[in-house]
């Protein structure tokens, strides 16, 4: 996490592109996290390498699953 709220889970490796993970909450992805209540999160997964093959090449920055809590 950098001081400008911004997550990095590989580091930063391009100059032009978006360097951020992607977001799955309760499996499906998502743009932002900004909208999630830390309250509500019961889970927090975070997969690099070959673990993100599931998502494809949208996965190639990491990805951060993110379960909440049953309502």
């Amino acid at each position: 996490v950098s001081n400008s709220n911004e997550i990095f889970i590989r580091g930063g490796s391009s100059w032009d592109l978006s360097n951020e993970p992607l977001f799955v909450v309760d499996g499906a992805v998502v743009n932002s996290i900004e909208d999630i209540s830390p309250m509500d999160i019961d889970r927090i997964d975070v997969l690099k390498g070959v673990d993100t093959s599931i998502y494809g090449s949208r996965g190639s920055n990491g990805v951060l699953e993110i379960t909440t809590k049953e309502q």
